[in-house]
C-alpha cells in the first residue's frame, strides 16, 4: 500500500509568502520510496528481508522542510542531499547498523549535511526528524561569522551539541510536526507561518550555539546606534512582519551587535521584545473585537501565536489574566490620546 495526502494552506495573495502544506506518506516498497523523496536523489537497497515500510509526517514551509519517519526494515540509502539546502537529523530510536557516511552517529552532535553526497545507513525500527532549510534564506537570517560558522560544522557532517540539547529539540520538533498535522489550518495565517520558520532557526541556534562572547567585543556608539534605528523600524512596521533579520538590516548591525543593544537598555533579546509586542496588539485586539465570529484563537494566529497553550500562559503572565477574559470585555477608553 502506498499513500500520499496533502493539505494547502488556503491561497495567498500575490504578494504574500509561498503555500505552506503538510503531507502524510505511507510506502510499502522502496522504488516508490526513492520517487517520493525529492529533494533528495536516492538510490535505496532494503538490508535482510523483511518487509518494507516507511511513514512520513512532512511540513513544508518557504524555506522549511521538517519530517517525522520510521523505518520497519533496515535500508542502504545512497544518492545526492538537496540542491541549496542545508540538512540536519535528529534520530530518537536508533539500531546498532545506522550510520552516515560510513559513521556511526556522532555523540557530540547531529548528522548533517550541504548539497553533495548521501551514503547512510538506516536500521529497522529508526525513528528520525529531518530538517532541510533553504541556505539563502539561513544567510539572510544571520550575520555573516554565524552563517560562516554552521555552514563550516555542516560540511564535516556535524552539527555539534550536547545530548540534552539534541534531546530536547528532538522532542520539540516532533510535537511541533505532530501539532500542525492534527491542525493544519493554522497554516493559514501568514504571520504565522513566518514566526513558525523564525522558531525553527531559533531552536537550531539554541542547540549549536549555547555560548556568545563577551559584549565588549562591539563599540558602545555602535550599538546604541543600531538599537535606535531598530526602534525607529519597529514603531513604522507591522507587527506581524516583524523579524530580528530585517531590523539587523534597518539597524546594519550583526544579529550579535543587536543582541547586545537590546540587553542592555531593555533586559530582552530584541526577539522577546517582539514577542512582548505582539502580545500587547493581541491585548489591543482582543479588547477592540466587536464580531461574534472573532475568536481567541483567530485574534493570536493573526498575530503570530501558534501555540495556544503557551500563549494563553504568557499573556496571562503579562496582564494577569487570560485572553478569553479580555475578549468578554468592552473597550472601555474612546478618547483622544495625550496630544490629540
Amino acid at each position: 500500500m502506498q499513500t500520499s495526502r496533502q493539505t494547502p494552506a488556503a491561497v495567498r495573495t500575490a504578494a504574500a509568502a509561498p503555500s505552506s502544506f503538510i503531507v502524510f506518506q505511507d510506502i510499502d516498497d522502496p522504488c516508490v520510496w526513492e520517487a517520493a523523496s525529492p529533494p533528495w536523489e536516492v538510490l535505496a537497497s532494503p538490508i535482510g528481508c523483511g518487509p518494507f515500510r516507511n511513514i512520513k509526517r512532512i511540513l513544508v514551509t518557504p524555506n522549511w522542510l521538517i519530517y517525522r519517519e520510521s523505518f520497519s526494515c533496515a535500508l542502504h540509502v545512497q544518492g545526492w542531499t538537496p540542491a541549496g539546502m542545508l540538512g540536519f537529523t535528529v534520530p530518537f530510536r536508533l539500531g546498532g547498523r545506522s550510520s552516515y557516511w560510513g559513521a556511526a552517529l556522532h555523540e557530540h552532535g547531529l548528522p548533517a549535511s550541504l548539497p553533495g553526497s548521501l551514503d547512510v545507513v538506516l536500521d529497522a525500527g529508526q525513528e528520525q526528524i529531518v530538517a532541510l532549510t533553504r541556505l539563502d534564506w539561513l544567510r539572510s537570517q544571520l550575520d555573516p561569522v554565524a552563517a560562516w560558522t554552521i555552514e563550516r560544522c555542516a560540511a564535516s557532517r556535524v552539527l555539534p551539541s550536547s545530548a540534552r540539547q539534541r534531546s530536547a529539540l528532538g522532542t520539540w520538533l516532533r510535537r511541533l510536526v505532530d501539532r500542525i498535522h492534527a491542525e493544519p489550518q493554522i497554516l493559514d495565517y501568514p504571520a504565522v507561518v513566518t514566526a513558525l520558520e523564525q522558531d525553527l532557526l531559533d531552536g537550531l541556534l539554541r542547540t549549536l550555539c549555547p555560548g556568545s562572547p563577551p559584549a565588549s567585543l562591539e563599540g558602545t556608539h555602535r550599538r546604541q546606534r543600531g538599537f535606535d534605528l531598530a526602534i525607529e523600524s519597529i514603531r513604522s512596521a507591522d507587527l506581524d512582519d516583524l523579524n530580528v533579520a530585517d531590523l539587523c538590516i534597518q539597524a546594519g548591525v550583526s544579529q550579535r551587535t543587536l543582541e547586545y543593544a537590546f540587553r542592555e537598555r531593555l533586559g530582552v533579546s530584541p526577539m522577546e521584545f517582539i514577542r512582548r509586542l505582539r502580545l500587547h496588539g493581541v491585548r489591543r485586539a482582543l479588547l477592540a473585537a466587536s464580531r461574534k465570529d472573532e475568536t481567541v484563537a483567530s485574534i493570536a494566529m493573526t498575530f503570530g501565536f501558534y501555540q495556544l497553550g503557551r500563549f494563553a500562559a504568557d499573556y496571562r503572565a503579562v496582564f494577569g489574566e487570560l485572553p478569553s477574559v479580555t475578549l468578554s470585555r468592552q473597550w472601555t477608553y474612546r478618547g483622544a490620546g495625550l496630544l490629540g
